[in-house]
């Protein structure tokens, strides 16, 4: 469930290879908790860089969710069309969500 009304709705398609998988593990997030934050309660909101660079950035979403543990993370999507997302890279939050 989401709090925010998002162009891939309430259940996203997330698109996973063995590059987006290996980038949010150097960070010590797991492919199942990135999806765990689309599950709960999260926000969201266009890239930093959307309006400046929308060419690289137009697609691409900043998200702060929580995992069914608690852990809060950010999350940096990619949106593909319909309900697909795909993750760029994810990390630990150090702020609230």
């Amino acid at each position: 469930m989401t709090l925010n009304i998002v162009p891939w709705g309430d259940e996203p398609i997330f698109e996973w290879d063995e590059y987006n998988e290996t980038e949010i593990w150097k960070h010590c997030v797991t492919s199942f908790e990135v999806e765990e934050c689309f599950e709960n309660p999260y926000w969201a909101a266009p890239h930093n860089k959307a309006k400046s660079d929308p060419r690289n950035y137009g697609d691409r979403y900043r998200i702060k969710g929580q995992t069914q543990g608690g852990r809060k993370l950010f999350v940096i999507i990619q949106y593909k069309g319909g309900e697909v997302i795909r993750p760029i890279t994810a990390f630990e939050s150090a702020g609230k969500t």
